[in-house]
């Protein structure tokens, strides 16, 4: 039933109404985002298994995969749905045409990137290059980060995210500024008919 679900989601499927973090089926909100850190590692011939909950927001934006790419800031993988790979684009898209910052950025997000269709398992391959960059041998971790996620060799993930809990402790006031007043307790989606 749960492939049944995943096929259905990429179809956006008579009577299902569009949300802006998700799709309704059968009275079932599937979110988009990436969330939650969760362990895995390469079987014998290289592939991976995607976390479900990952299948499930790549699916859901409408792709029965993933995009990854080298991090350009990091010792890590990143990746996403089909959103990360419509946004990345337009933000591209709004630099000058023909300038070294677009080119670089361009060749940084797009000519390294891979597109990996889930296999009957949820199983990608992830090419060499992208394992070599990440320093990845046998053992990974998925890192949800809501609208992409990163993939990690554990111990050196260990070490960003206390580096990453310090930096975000320094500035937890951002979040606050950025709400511009109080947050709401709780306000559901806005539904649109397609």
């Amino acid at each position: 039933m749960f492939q049944r679900i995943l096929r259905e989601i990429g179809k956006s499927p008579k009577g299902s109404k569009r949300r802006k973090r998700g799709i309704i089926i059968e009275g079932m909100q599937v979110m988009t985002g990436f969330l939650s850190t969760i362990s895995s590692k390469l079987d014998a011939k290289g592939r991976v298994s995607v976390p479900v909950a990952f299948r499930t927001a790549a699916a859901a934006q409408g792709f029965g995969g993933i995009y990854v790419y080298p991090s350009f800031t990091m010792q890590a993988i990143e990746g996403g749905g089909q959103l990360l790979m419509d946004n990345v684009s337009q933000m591209i898209g709004q630099l000058p045409p023909y300038t070294d910052e677009r080119d670089a950025l361009a060749t940084a997000l797009f000519a390294e990137n891979y597109q990996l269709q889930f296999d009957g398992d949820g199983r990608v391959s992830l090419p060499e290059s992208l394992l070599a960059h990440a320093g990845i041998e046998k053992a990974l971790v998925f890192v949800g980060l809501g609208a992409k996620f990163q993939i990690w060799e554990p111990s050196q993930f260990a070490t960003y995210r206390e580096k990453a809990r310090q930096l975000a402790r320094q500035h937890r006031g951002l979040l606050h500024s950025l709400a511009a007043g109080p947050l709401p307790s709780h306000t559901p989606p806005v539904e649109e008919n397609d």
